[in-house]
């Protein structure tokens, strides 16, 4: 059931057991879950209704607004709002939109490696000898999610649940190469049909004719706690107005609640409530995969067989693959776990022909989202203010990595050019992946975190977070695969939970 939470009258009261904040591939995964196991559901966007992303650009830049400060400032200054400069397809920042950016995206899919949820320390500084920041793991492991991962390639339609480049290689009858130093980890496309998790069916029917209550146009204004539990959301509507105000204020109560907005926006509904930031580190930790769009790896001379070409590209030997469900593939060349713990860097994608620069940013406390001094004009709530912050290692990452990668091509008779760091930091936009802010630590170790292993909110018994904001550091791989899995494994936890409730 879809309905407009302008049609809801102001003073009223909505109860259930569950109530979810968002309705990107997070917020929908989890309630869909939920639903199945019969738990009653209410999942509230705050877009008011429209039939194309694009169409709620305007509502976004009155409420998604803000200051986009430090690295932001120079290379991507509308970041709360718009799409990076020079932007040409559809891979946008942010939406306010029924789907989120399930709307638009590209489907990329693989977990997580296990180096990932490893600490590893950083690189030691060449000029100084000062050890830089470092990675510092995850309070849960790869195989922790193992089943999870595999749930979550059912429900997203992939072709398998194996991405291994063995296994590509068999089913594409083409050859895995042998870079010295890399890994060759294969990707996942998610067909086109099931894309955007607001329309797509789940055992042949949508979200919004399952029995979640899905109510549009209903934007979070406050998460009212006390005593270390929720009590309520204050939630309002919006009218029809070109230059809308509020319409409605009501409120909803459950016995368990979700947020799940992205990473920006959790981090601000957190702080707006003054919620789980017992550590202050709400907000920190703002990571992303840094990507230079510009064809900055340059192959200058080949090195792989046609065999192994097609491996990467995702081709037979008579077109590009495809499976009946539209699935393709593709694949990177990624420095191995081994010479990623070695040096101390982030990972990065290099793309068999060359291509754009990706990697996996350090984490760095002073990165991070507060509360910015203006309001938004339509709630009148602060709007966001935003710092991205590099560490050395990033820089470390780029030439070390560019390095090995040039030496490994060499030896294969290849050759590799690329530019300095400082040419590539200068370009660096965010390209839409949204990580950390409210991260996950160890029940034990509240103090590094905001939320718990299952992804409870450490100082509150019922608040949960879903999404990448949760992620310890950001890895290489898309995230939204893993934001799936998670969402899945958080349903299972929230079912149990109240499940030991209906039994006390």
């Amino acid at each position: 059931m879809i309905r407009n939470g302008r049609d809801i009258a102001t003073g009223s009261k909505l109860s259930t057991q569950v109530c979810i904040v968002g309705s990107g591939p997070a917020g929908i995964t989890a309630a869909w879950e939920l639903q199945k196991a019969g738990i009653k559901v209410i999942l509230i966007e705050g877009s008011r209704e429209y039939a194309n992303y694009r169409d709620s650009w305007p509502d976004k830049s009155l409420l998604y607004n803000g200051v986009a400060d430090g690295l932001f400032a120079t290379n991507e200054p509308k970041f709360l709002i718009r799409p990076f400069p020079g932007q040409t397809y559809g891979a946008w920042e942010r939406e306010r939109f029924y789907g989120g950016t399930s709307t638009h995206w590209g489907g990329q899919s693989r977990p997580l490696d296990p180096i990932t949820f490893e600490k590893r320390p950083g690189p030691v500084d060449p000029n100084t000898g000062e050890q830089l920041p470092g990675f510092p793991g995850w309070p849960i492991k790869r195989q922790d999610l193992d089943s999870y991962y595999s749930r979550a390639a059912r429900l997203c339609k992939l072709h398998s649940d194996n991405f291994s480049a063995d296994y590509w290689a068999s089913v594409l009858k083409a050859d895995v190469p042998d870079l010295d130093g890399f890994s060759t980890e294969m990707y996942q496309f998610i067909g086109g049909d099931y894309l955007n998790f607001a329309t797509r069916d789940f055992d042949g029917t949508t979200i919004g004719d399952s029995d979640v209550d899905v109510i549009l146009n209903a934007s979070l204004l406050t998460i009212e706690h006390q005593q270390g539990s929720v009590s309520k959301l204050q939630v309002a509507s919006m009218n029809t107005d070109t230059c809308p105000q509020k319409a409605t204020e009501f409120t909803i109560e459950a016995d368990v609640y979700v947020l799940a907005c992205g990473a920006v926006a959790n981090a601000r509904q957190l702080l707006l409530s003054n919620a789980g930031n017992e550590h202050d580190n709400v907000g920190r930790y703002f990571m992303c995969h840094p990507l230079v769009q510009n064809h900055v790896i340059n192959i200058t001379r080949n090195y792989l067989t046609y065999d192994q070409s097609r491996l990467m590209d995702g081709n037979t030997t008579s077109g590009h693959w495809r499976d009946n469900n539209g699935v393709t593939v593709q694949g990177r060349f990624i420095p191995n776990a081994e010479q990623a713990t070695k040096r101390g860097i982030g990972r990065c994608w290099f793309w068999a022909g060359g291509g754009n620069y990706y990697y996996e940013m350090t984490p760095n406390a002073d990165s991070r989202i507060t509360l910015a001094d203006t309001n938004d004009p339509v709630f009148g709530q602060p709007q966001t203010h935003i710092d991205w912050q590099l560490t050395p290692t990033d820089e470390q990452t780029y030439n070390q990595a560019t390095s090995l990668f040039k030496a490994a091509v060499n030896q294969l008779g290849g050759d590799v050019s690329y530019p300095d760091w400082n040419s590539i930091n200068s370009q660096l936009v965010v390209n839409g992946h949204h990580i950390g802010t409210t991260r996950m630590s160890s029940a034990s170790e509240p103090e590094k975190g905001v939320v718990d292993e299952n992804l409870k909110v450490h100082s509150l018994d019922n608040l949960y977070v879903a999404g990448s904001s949760v992620f310890s550091s950001a890895g290489i791989s898309n995230p939204t695969f893993t934001i799936i899995t998670l969402s899945i494994r958080l349903a299972d936890r929230i079912s149990q939970v109240l499940g030991n409730r209906v039994g006390d």
